[in-house]
């Protein structure tokens, strides 16, 4: 006879229970993944203060503000009348005293060019400005014109010595060679520099001293003539206005006020600094005697600190030179290291310079940038950007100074996103669209 045996029933979980139980797992699992190894949820420099509250003075000097100054103030006026000085040869022709009559004129083409032919015997102009001519007293030319040297001339042998006659007397006067000064240019800027003395910047009487380093530091003896003896001709015979690698001012030390190596305050006698560029609206700081150069000046373009902002987080870890005369914002910055703006994360230069791109439509832009600024007390400041807002608003686009660090990391939400599309393949947008697509 069969016999039924009744036993309970095991217990069992509701249905509801156990689905709240799986989807606990389910985010417990995700969170847990997410807190480990996120970039971006760990971002130590994430707190820092709105670029919009950071106080003026820690804004640095805006470099637009400063103008190059025309050129014209470094070179002096052309002066019409040309005057004598020591140093100058004359080419003189008088009747009787300095060729006979029936003589060919003494003829001679200039080596300078813009000078008219030179005709005569050479008469040169001697220490003091003076002139020595035969049977007569010397004749103080200086600061005179050749018209007036003419009418010295003159009136010495024809009235204080009366050696000819008014009616007889004939002369020719003109200028066979101008005096020059011999100037010593130092430059230690980075622009491209003559390789020779052959080159097109090694013009009328100057040598290549030196022309091998690693700062590109060149040296030129060159000699002006008088009327060009000022700075814009000393740098334009050697190689032009100072390039990026220089300073962007012309440093002048006279000959006249020699360095006294036994006193340290004496070092800065006879220092002129001239700058090539000012703020509009700001006085000039030397006149047309500064810019004048006398024999043994020097004059010297100095060779800047370079300048450089550094990179991390998105965009790779890199280091920039910053321009010499110009402002560069966060905006501009991160469109000069290739980073990814506007486009979904897409970059070329971040880890190692390959492509990198999200996936799909799910992939956020990141738009969270801190700049790391060391203050003059050598303490450091966090300042945080939002580069979308930076877009729509350009008093969010703060100037980069130098030694700053650039770190761009997504926002902590954008950073979540970005992990459920990468790791969940949780596009669901992209799969709407794929879908359609598929259904026809």
């Amino acid at each position: 006879m069969n016999s039924c045996h009744w036993q309970p029933d095991k217990p069992t979980m509701p249905a509801r229970l156990l689905h709240h139980l799986r989807l606990m797992t389910w985010a417990f699992s995700a969170c847990m993944g997410m807190l480990t190894g996120c970039a971006q949820l760990t971002n130590p420099v994430i707190d820092g203060v709105p670029v919009r509250r950071v106080p003026e003075e820690f804004l640095g000097t805006p470099r637009d503000d400063f103008k190059a100054i025309p050129l014209d103030l470094l070179r002096q006026k052309p002066n019409r009348n040309y005057t004598l000085d020591q140093g100058d040869i004359l080419g003189l022709y008088i009747d009787k005293i300095l060729g006979e009559q029936g003589q060919p004129l003494p003829f001679r083409m200039p080596e300078q060019q813009g000078l008219p032919p030179a005709i005569g015997f050479p008469i040169p102009v001697q220490e003091g400005g003076v002139i020595i001519l035969p049977n007569i007293d010397p004749i103080e030319v200086k600061g005179k014109t050749l018209r007036e040297t003419q009418d010295l001339i003159r009136e010495a042998y024809t009235v204080k010595k009366q050696i000819i006659q008014p009616e007889k007397f004939r002369m020719v006067a003109t200028i066979m060679q101008p005096r020059t000064y011999q100037i010593l240019v130092m430059r230690e800027d980075s622009g491209s520099m003559p390789t020779g003395s052959g080159s097109s910047a090694a013009s009328f009487g100057s040598v290549v001293i030196n022309n091998s380093s690693a700062k590109s530091a060149n040296g030129y003896s060159v000699l002006l003539p008088a009327g060009e003896n000022d700075v814009l001709n000393a740098l334009s015979r050697t190689g032009g206005l100072p390039g990026e690698g220089g300073k962007a001012e012309v440093i002048i030390q006279r000959n006249t006020n020699p360095t006294d190596l036994t006193s340290p305050t004496g070092t800065t006698r006879g220092f002129l600094r001239i700058p090539l560029r000012l703020k509009v609206g700001e006085p000039w700081t030397f006149d047309e005697q500064d810019i004048l150069l006398n024999n043994g000046d020097i004059v010297y373009v100095e060779s800047r600190k370079a300048e450089y902002f550094y990179t991390a987080g998105l965009i790779g870890v890199g280091q920039y030179p910053l321009p010499r005369d110009t402002d560069l914002d966060v905006i501009e910055a991160v469109a000069m290291v290739k980073g990814p703006l506007l486009n979904g994360g897409f970059s070329q230069t971040a880890f190692g310079g390959s492509f990198s791109q999200g996936g799909g439509l799910g992939a956020p832009n990141p738009a969270f940038v801190t700049i790391l600024r060391t203050l003059e007390n050598g303490r450091q400041m966090n300042i945080r950007v939002d580069v979308v807002r930076a877009f729509r608003d350009p008093r969010e686009r703060i100037r980069l100074l130098p030694a700053d660090m650039l770190v761009m990391q997504q926002t902590p939400a954008d950073a979540i996103v970005n992990y459920f599309n990468s790791k969940f393949r949780y596009d669901f947008m992209s799969r709407i669209i794929r879908e359609d697509s598929l259904d026809g």
